[in-house]
């Protein structure tokens, strides 16, 4: 069984962290756990010398100052050691048996990267709970008309597609030659995509595998990671970073999705993130708002 490192750029959530590293160590397939501290001001810094001091499997590096997401998993995908290299997150949990699952489905689908789904699960929520919720979502797994996915989707076997869930597993050497886009700013959105992308670029095969099972926990009133922005500014960074995106990746794009004209796309696109990230989050606050009695008090 080939072992696998770790990486995980945080910022900012060590009482997450203190639950994922443990989480990751557990499975028998984890060589090591690369922290890699990215302007961190919680104590994250102190826990994982702590860590690194009482288990030799973690290891870390800190950035000094906030460096972004791409620039984080460069530095941690040049640290690892192990043949096989994993883009862990500090709120993640993975299932039983998640590694063992995925590396079979590799070597039988000839994948190069792979991703297990990715179900989003709120902290009031049981795992078994966040399954039956999101075992309810219909559709298709990739939405060609805005380019983007739904790492939710529960599909009966694995598939073949252009954009796979964020946490992804591949030989250490595909990520090292692939390589986060440091030039997207603020918020990161769009980093996974722009490696998806770049590996189809290269004809490399990308397959999402539904029998392995990852947990992103939706934290309340979030500080941390990318979510240190939100409304008007989030909307705002996700559609420059988009834009960067699908300028460089014209032919694929065009290509795997139909997208030509990317001036009526990134408008579509637009129009639809600041429904999702804007409108209805303030319509939401009004009607909760409404019914407490604060409304015109």
């Amino acid at each position: 069984m080939p072992e696998i490192s770790v990486v995980i750029p945080t910022k900012d959530r060590l009482p997450y962290l203190r639950k994922s590293v443990p989480m990751f160590l557990s499975h028998p397939e984890v060589g090591e756990v690369i922290i890699v501290v990215d302007g961190c001001r919680d104590g994250t810094l102190a826990y994982a010398e702590e860590a690194s001091a009482a288990d030799g499997r973690v290891r870390f590096v800190d950035n000094g100052v906030n460096r972004g997401l791409p620039y984080s998993r460069n530095r941690g995908m040049d640290l690892a050691q192990c043949e096989y290299a994993f883009t862990g997150e500090d709120d993640l949990e993975l299932s039983p048996g998640f590694f063992a699952t995925l590396l079979g489905h590799i070597a039988e689908t000839g994948a190069d990267i792979a991703s297990g789904r990715n179900v989003f699960r709120f902290e009031r929520e049981t795992t078994a709970e966040a399954l039956a919720r999101s075992g309810k979502t219909t559709g298709p797994s990739v939405n060609r008309r805005l380019v983007t996915l739904n790492p939710q989707i529960s599909l009966p076997a694995d598939s073949v597609q252009a954009l796979l869930p964020a946490p992804m597993l591949a030989r250490t050497e595909v990520f090292r030659k692939l390589r986060w886009d440091e030039g997207l700013r603020g918020n990161a959105w769009r980093e996974e995509s722009d490696v998806q992308l770049q590996a189809v670029e290269l004809g490399m095969r990308l397959v999402y595998c539904p029998h392995a099972v990852s947990f992103n926990l939706v934290i309340e009133n979030d500080p941390g990671g990318c979510n240190t922005t939100s409304g008007v500014r989030r909307v705002r960074w996700i559609v420059r970073n988009n834009w960067r995106f699908v300028r460089r990746h014209r032919e694929a794009v065009a290509r795997e999705f139909g997208v030509r004209n990317l001036y009526v796309y990134i408008a579509r696109f637009t129009a639809w993130k600041s429904w999702n990230e804007i409108i209805l989050p303030a319509a939401d606050r009004a009607k909760r708002g409404l019914v407490g009695g604060r409304i015109g008090s």
